[in-house]
């Protein structure tokens, strides 16, 4: 499956999401599918940039390992991120009132289908 398959896969899959994408860990956007921009997600790759840093070093000084997921809800909107590879993620946006435990299950089975192609 492509990038744009598995996108757009994501978001039809699960209600109130609206759009997704593959970005580095250094923020930059690599493939993007949205419905509707609830968010810049320019903007959205370079804040992820210093977010997965900083979850990451948290997660090593708690001695918990990789954090291969984190996500943040907030009143406009819910961002899951799973992580693909050491540099790469899979973001996904949902508004406030969609399915947020299936964006994380469809997150989880959507990254063995494209984690081929790093």
């Amino acid at each position: 499956m492509s990038f744009s398959e598995v996108l757009k896969d994501a978001v039809e899959r699960v209600d109130g999401a609206v759009s997704a994408m593959v970005l580095g860990s250094d923020g930059i956007l690599v493939e993007e599918y949205a419905v509707e921009k609830l968010i810049n997600l320019e903007d959205l790759g370079a804040e992820a940039s210093a977010m997965i840093k900083d979850i990451n070093l948290a997660a090593k000084d708690l001695g918990l390992g990789t954090a291969r997921e984190f996500s943040i809800i907030s009143d406009g909107c819910g961002i899951i991120m799973r992580q693909i590879n050491a540099s790469y993620y899979l973001a996904l946006v949902i508004k406030p009132d969609g399915n947020f435990g299936k964006g994380r299950f469809v997150l989880k089975t959507a990254v063995p289908k494209i984690a081929g192609e790093f």
